[in-house]
């Protein structure tokens, strides 16, 4: 099923994807005997789409509801898609102006696209002629999620760079042509990529947007891709500051309360979250204790903190000795490419 399949598993435009991992992972996951899975730092669902093509029953988490929509549009789906009537009249234009033409204008996207997103968000969720519900619903917005990454320098909601997109200057980063191709046209290239990618692998699969802590055990196999801390730093990558703006979408109800409007990006106040430096490895300990029946498959950049040798005493306090895969492995807009190892660390229940 894999060979046939996973050729379909959707590009994704976020930082640290293992999507170009998963011939790898593949390798790693025919060794080990599982049925049921949990994907606890989900992401985009890329490992999620590859355990779903190796014939697993896969329960997706993540903490950005974002990513939980995108996982239940691709992963908990087994057969819905969107077709072209569907995504047409989602354009209706109904010159709803809300949230993004009030709030971000000058900071992400033109006036013309921010009247656009809202028009779009108000069709999908409020008008009830235009509005989708279910896997439809979900394979629409993720569909919006991804165009609109696709319009951002350097995919991302950091900074308030608009002007990046529209100066007129030679650059040397980034596609002036994407950027610059309507939201309709790059919602219909991704709606016919999801379409494609759609399929039921006779397994029944579940999708959380819960905290790592939150989620219940009894799982053949758990894996881990937890927020990575290079040995410089006292903070990871910060995914919620990166895509707060498709966590605003997400939540478009209660999203204009939750923005910090002093900074000039108008992220959303974060919510406090498990995994951080000061508590990583208590909170690992937790986890680990937690899912002991389960085997732990563990995604992990070396050098960092903790290191592979602390992580591994960590494992053994509660699964037998771990065993580490290894390869070299280079990601987007990283700067030191060349200087990581990207590890597997596996470890097998003691009973």
């Amino acid at each position: 099923m894999y060979i046939n399949t996973f050729n379909h598993c959707p590009n994704t435009r976020y930082q640290g994807s293992k999507r170009r991992l998963t011939p790898w992972l593949f390798d790693v996951f025919s060794k080990l005997e599982f049925d049921s899975c949990l994907d606890l730092f989900g992401g985009t669902a890329s490992v999620s789409y590859l355990l779903k093509t190796m014939g697993k029953s896969v329960t997706f988490n993540d903490y950005l509801t974002s990513n939980s929509i995108t996982s239940r549009g691709i992963i908990q789906n087994n057969s819905v898609r969107l077709y072209p009537g569907d995504v047409n009249s989602l354009f209706e234009i109904n010159n709803h102006t809300d949230i993004v033409s009030e709030v971000f204008s000058g900071i992400f996207f033109t006036d013309e696209e921010n009247l656009q997103i809202d028009n779009l968000i108000y069709n999908i969720n409020f008008n009830k002629k235009t509005s989708l519900t279910g896997f439809k619903k979900d394979i629409a917005l993720h569909s919006l999620f991804q165009s609109l990454l696709m319009k951002r320098p350097f995919n991302l909601f950091h900074r308030a760079n608009l002007y990046l997109r529209t100066n007129d200057v030679k650059r040397s980063f980034g596609n002036k042509k994407t950027w610059d191709t309507p939201i309709k046209e790059l919602m219909e290239r991704i709606r016919l990529e999801i379409n494609s990618a759609i399929f039921n692998n006779g397994k029944n699969h579940q999708v959380f947007n819960l905290d790592a802590l939150e989620v219940k055990s009894g799982f053949d196999l758990v894996y881990l891709d937890p927020p990575y801390y290079a040995q410089d730093k006292h903070s990871p990558l910060d995914y919620y500051e990166y895509y707060h703006f498709l966590e605003g979408l997400s939540n478009y109800n209660s999203w204009k309360s939750k923005i910090d409007y002093n900074r000039k990006h108008r992220p959303i106040l974060k919510k406090d979250a498990s995994f951080k430096s000061v508590s990583f490895i208590d909170d690992l300990t937790t986890l680990l204790s937690a899912h002991q029946e389960s085997i732990i498959v563990m995604s992990y950049k070396s050098p960092g903190y903790p290191s592979i040798e602390k992580l591994k005493d960590i494992m053994e306090e509660t699964h037998k000795k771990p065993y580490i895969y290894s390869k070299e492995h280079t990601y987007s807009l990283n700067k030191n490419n060349g200087h990581y190892l990207e590890n597997l660390i596996v470890a097998s229940p003691k009973c």
